[in-house]
């Protein structure tokens, strides 16, 4: 049995767990030695090496200079919001009113990587202009995105590149109408992961550190527009969405017809772009 999944594995990895996130280890402690986990749990060495490893990948324990490792201090999570009115092209934005925030941006245009081109409709010889963008507040890294758009559906227009223009930074729903193309859904799909290297760089995380991944689609009618991927540090941030919600019918009301809402009305809102 490997020892990702061995019964005496996982009582040290459960227990160590606990006690950083119950507080019994608090941040800066020095986390119990491979030898004094084989000592106190009377494991083998394979056994306590990988729940140190483990435990360093979810971002929970971090090495330091000398021997041994500690449990990372971690700052309070801050709340991203979707949808801030007052930042548009930006996905999610911090409540912190008082926070400076930036964007750095870049767009190629590229061959799109498999699963973008399934996600877009395209075939794989087709190209993509791909936007990586940087948002930070007070200089500190806050979101990495990563946005894929047809090239033939925006190529020749005043909305070629995300960043120039007219419409440079007014998000994908107004860019897409100004050339006569309605985005009439937003789909998202949000999950956690390890982050990658480049992405522990740019985030100012530590490798393996878990991340907050949002995939997006624009989409008008049944073809994509525009997909993004967004990473967050799960660490330090928390995302809240806000979603409005309609009066109910009386009994002697009957319910209006319902409309749908409008690209970039409440809590849908434009990507970078």
């Amino acid at each position: 049995m490997g020892a990702g999944t061995d019964p005496v594995y996982l009582r040290v990895l459960e227990d160590l767990r606990a006690q950083i996130r119950d507080g019994v280890l608090e941040p800066g402690a020095r986390v119990p030695s491979r030898n004094g986990i084989i000592a106190r749990y009377g494991v083998g060495e394979t056994a306590a090496k990988h729940a140190l490893q483990v435990l360093a990948t979810e971002g929970l324990i971090e090495a330091r200079a000398g021997p041994g490792s500690y449990v990372r201090r971690v700052p309070a999570a801050s709340r991203l919001e979707h949808d801030r009115p007052h930042f548009p092209g930006s996905p999610f934005g911090l409540v912190e009113e008082r926070a400076v925030m930036a964007w750095e941006h870049q767009t190629q245009r590229v061959r799109p990587p498999r699963q973008v081109a399934r996600r877009l409709g395209l075939a794989e010889n087709h190209l993509v202009n791909r936007t990586t963008y940087l948002l930070t507040a007070d200089g500190s890294p806050v979101q990495l995105a990563t946005s894929y758009e047809p090239a033939e559906v925006t190529a020749g227009t005043a909305v070629a590149f995300p960043g120039e223009g007219p419409f440079a930074g007014r998000g994908v729903v107004e860019r897409m109408r100004a050339i006569g193309v309605t985005v009439d859904q937003l789909i998202e799909d949000v999950a956690v992961r390890p982050c990658l290297s480049a992405e522990a760089e740019a985030l100012n995380i530590p490798a393996g550190a878990p991340v907050l991944v949002v995939t997006r689609e624009h989409r008008a009618g049944q073809r994509a527009v525009e997909t993004s991927e967004i990473v967050i540090s799960a660490d330090r941030f928390t995302l809240r969405y806000r979603i409005p919600v309609g009066q109910p019918a009386t009994a002697t009301q009957p319910a209006a017809a319902t409309q749908p809402a409008q690209p970039g009305e409440g809590a849908l809102a434009a990507v970078p772009g």
